[in-house]
C-alpha cells in the first residue's frame, strides 16, 4: 500500500507534529506526558547511550518552536530557554530509552500496519480539516477518498508515514503495558459514590494560631540554637546568590504625566463631539487585548478589576464617556455598555503612563550608556564608577535562589536567574529590561545548596519555634475538650466553656478539599464512617485540633449509577492507561543513568560563537 501511496501528488498544506501527541489517535486515551567543534561531540548518553550535538540540536529547535507556537508575539526570557533546552534533552533521553525497549521486548512495525494506521486513523489535525469533514464531524468517506485519488499529495503521505513509523512502536508498547487494565463494577461503584454521598459536619476545633496568644510563647536564644540543630533540613536552601545592581528607571516624570492627562482629555472631548469610541480605540489604545475589538473588554464581575477601573465601571451611567481614570496600567476612558447589579461590559481606551518625546530619547540615552559602560564588565569596581558617572545608586537585592523567579517590587526581573549561577564573582551581566526599569546587576557572592547559618535563618528558626509551642499548648486545650466530652458535655458546652469556635462545613463529598478537614483525609474519612449525632474522638492535622459531628448524610443513587456507568468505564480505563504508561516511564528514567554534559558542551560553544 505504501508505494501506491507514495505516487500520489495532491499538494495538502498541514502541519505534522513528529512529538508523539498521544494515543488519543487509536482511542485507547493515554499519552505522555553554537557549532564548530560541538557538532562532533556528544550532549550526553543513556545507558552508554550517546546523544549527539545534532541530535540534540534537532530537538532543541522543534521544542522552540513549539514555545513560540504556545506563546505568539512573547519573547521567550533566558528562564524559558532553559526551560525549552531541558525539555529538548528530556525528549531524547525518553526516545533512547524506548528504543531499547522496543530491542528488548522484539517490538517492530511492518509497512502494512503503517499504511492501515495511515487509513484509519487519521492525526487529530487532519480529522479536522473542513475538506475531511460532514456537518461539523470527521467524514472517514472523504478521507477515504481523497487517499484513493491520484492527486493526493505525496509530501503529505510521505511525513505520515514517517509519524506512524514513529508511534506505531510506541503504541504497541504501551498497549503491552496497559493490557491487564481491569476495572469492576464494584470498583465503579465505588468512585460513583465517593463523588456523590455528601455529609454536613460540626466541628469543635482549635487552631494553635488562633487559640494561643503571641504574648504567652516565649523563645529563648538557647532554644533557638537547639531546634536550629535539631531540625537542619527545615532550613536548607538552594543555590544562593548575593546581587548588586544599578537601575535606570523608566516611569514617567510628573511632566510625562500632565501630558498624558492632557492627551486623555483630548480624546474624550473629540469622542463627546461625535468621534466613535469604538474607532479611536482601534488607533490609540496600549491595551492589545482588546484593541481590535474596539476596546471592548469581556463582561466582569465585581472584585475582578483594579479598584479605580471597577468603581468607575459600576458608577458611570450606560453610554456616557468618563473622565481619565487612573489606575496601575495608565489612564482610562471608559464608556458602559451594559451593566447589571453584579457585571459590566465596557470599552476602554488605555494610554500608558510613559515617558514622551524628548524625555523618551533622554531614557533610551541612558539606556544605552548604562550598556556601554556597565553591561557585562569583569571588574567588581565598574559598577560603582558607573553608578557614580551616571548619578545612580548601587542596591543591594535580595537573596536569589536557584531556580526561584527574581523579584524586585512588585515585577519579576527576567534572565538574570539563569545569568546569576553561570557567571564568575565580580562580573556584571547584560543589561535587562522590564517593564519598570533597565538593570545592570553584578554578582557578588554565590552560595552553594545547603543550610545557612543561624544568623541568616534566626527569625525563620523563631517563627517555626513558636508553632511548636503553639501547638504543644493548643494540643493541651483539645485533651481538656477531649475529657469535657467523655463526661457527656455536648460540643456547644465545651466550646462555651474553652472560647472554642463550632463550624458547619459541607455539604461535602469524599473527594472534596474541606476547610480545616483537607482533602483525602482520615477525618473525612471518620465524617462518613459515623453515624448522624455521633462524635469522632479527638482528630488532628497540620492546621490543628478538632471534633466533628454529622449533623446531615446523603447517599449516592444507585439508579443513576447505573445510567451512566459505560461511560464512566471509558474514562476511568482512558486514566488509568495514562497514569500506568506515565509510571512506566517514570520507571524506565529512574532506572537508567543519564550523563548530561550540556554544560561542557555548549558553554564553550556559545562563548565561542561570541
Amino acid at each position: 500500500m505504501l508505494s501506491t501511496m507514495r505516487e500520489k501528488t495532491k499538494v495538502i498544506m498541514l502541519v505534522l507534529a513528529v512529538a508523539f501527541v498521544g494515543w488519543l489517535v487509536f482511542d485507547v486515551g493515554m499519552g505522555v506526558t553554537g557549532q564548530g567543534q560541538a557538532q562532533s561531540q556528544d550532549v550526553g548518553s543513556v545507558d552508554g547511550m550517546s546523544i549527539g550535538y545534532q541530535a540534540w540540536l534537532e530537538a532543541y529547535r522543534a521544542a522552540y518552536e513549539d514555545a513560540r507556537t504556545q506563546n505568539p508575539g512573547r519573547v521567550l526570557t533566558r528562564e524559558d530557554q532553559r526551560a525549552v533546552e531541558d525539555q529538548a534533552f528530556e525528549r531524547l533521553v525518553q526516545n533512547r530509552l524506548l528504543q531499547r525497549e522496543y530491542r528488548r521486548r522484539g517490538i517492530a512495525v511492518t509497512d502494512r500496519e503503517i499504511g492501515d494506521a495511515v487509513r484509519r486513523f487519521p492525526p487529530a489535525e487532519v480529522a479536522a480539516d473542513p475538506q475531511f469533514q460532514t456537518d461539523g464531524r470527521f467524514d472517514p468517506r472523504k478521507y477515504e477518498r481523497f487517499l484513493e485519488t491520484t492527486s493526493a499529495s505525496r509530501d503529505f503521505l510521505l511525513a505520515m508515514e514517517q509519524r506512524y513509523r514513529e508511534e506505531l512502536p510506541r503504541f504497541k508498547l504501551f498497549e503491552q503495558v496497559t493490557s491487564d487494565i481491569f476495572v469492576s463494577d464494584a470498583k465503579l461503584w465505588v468512585m460513583y459514590r465517593d463523588q456523590h454521598d455528601t455529609v454536613t459536619v460540626r466541628a469543635l476545633v482549635i487552631r494553635p494560631g488562633q487559640a494561643i496568644a503571641d504574648a504567652s510563647v516565649r523563645v529563648t536564644a538557647p532554644e533557638l540554637q537547639v531546634y536550629y540543630g535539631t531540625h537542619p533540613e527545615h532550613f536548607r536552601r538552594p543555590a544562593r546568590a548575593v546581587l548588586s545592581f544599578i537601575a535606570v528607571d523608566k516611569g514617567a516624570t510628573p511632566y510625562d504625566s500632565a501630558q498624558v492627562m492632557a492627551h486623555a482629555r483630548a480624546l474624550r472631548d473629540s469622542i463627546l463631539r461625535g468621534a466613535d469610541f469604538a474607532a479611536v480605540a482601534r488607533t490609540e489604545s496600549a491595551d492589545s487585548g482588546s484593541r481590535a475589538q474596539g476596546g471592548e473588554l469581556p463582561t466582569f464581575g465585581r472584585g475582578q478589576m483594579v479598584a479605580a477601573f471597577e468603581e468607575a465601571a459600576f458608577r458611570l451611567p450606560v453610554g456616557q464617556v468618563s473622565e481619565p481614570v487612573r489606575s496601575p496600567f495608565g489612564v482610562h476612558l471608559i464608556k458602559v455598555e451594559r451593566r447589571t447589579a453584579d457585571s459590566a461590559t465596557v470599552r476602554h481606551v488605555l494610554i500608558p503612563m510613559a515617558r514622551r518625546g524628548a524625555r523618551l530619547d533622554t531614557l533610551e540615552a541612558r539606556a544605552d550608556s548604562l550598556d556601554r559602560l556597565a553591561a557585562e564588565q569583569t571588574d567588581a569596581a565598574a559598577l560603582d564608577g558607573v553608578a557614580r558617572r551616571m548619578s545612580l545608586e548601587v542596591q543591594r537585592g535580595p537573596p536569589l535562589y536557584q531556580g526561584v523567579p527574581y523579584v524586585l517590587g512588585r515585577e519579576r526581573v527576567p534572565d538574570v536567574g539563569v545569568w546569576a549561577f553561570e557567571t564568575n564573582v565580580g562580573e556584571s551581566g547584560p543589561v535587562i529590561e522590564t517593564s519598570g526599569a533597565y538593570y545592570v546587576f553584578r554578582l557578588d557572592s554565590l552560595a552553594p545548596e545547603g543550610v545557612p547559618p543561624l544568623s541568616e535563618v534566626r527569625e525563620e528558626v523563631a517563627a517555626a519555634l513558636m508553632r511548636e509551642k503553639k501547638r504543644a499548648a493548643a494540643e493541651a486545650i483539645a485533651r481538656d475538650a477531649e475529657t469535657r466530652l467523655s463526661r457527656g458535655e455536648s460540643l456547644d458546652r465545651v466550646a462555651t466553656a474553652l472560647r472554642l469556635p463550632v463550624i458547619s462545613l459541607g455539604p461535602f463529598t469524599r473527594t472534596a478539599t474541606v476547610p480545616v478537614l483537607g482533602a483525602a483525609s482520615e477525618a473525612i474519612g471518620v465524617a462518613f464512617r459515623l453515624r448522624v449525632g455521633e462524635r469522632s474522638r479527638l482528630l488532628s492535622n497540620e492546621d490543628g485540633f478538632f471534633f466533628i459531628e454529622p449533623a446531615r448524610r446523603t447517599r449516592a443513587d444507585s439508579a443513576g449509577w447505573l445510567r451512566q456507568r459505560d461511560d464512566q468505564r471509558l474514562a476511568v480505563l482512558r486514566a488509568s492507561r495514562q497514569a500506568r504508561v506515565q509510571a512506566y516511564m517514570e520507571s524506565l528514567r529512574r532506572a537508567a543513568e543519564v550523563t548530561d554534559r550540556r554544560a561542557d558542551v555548549l558553554r564553550p560553544a556559545a562563548q565561542q560563537t561570541q
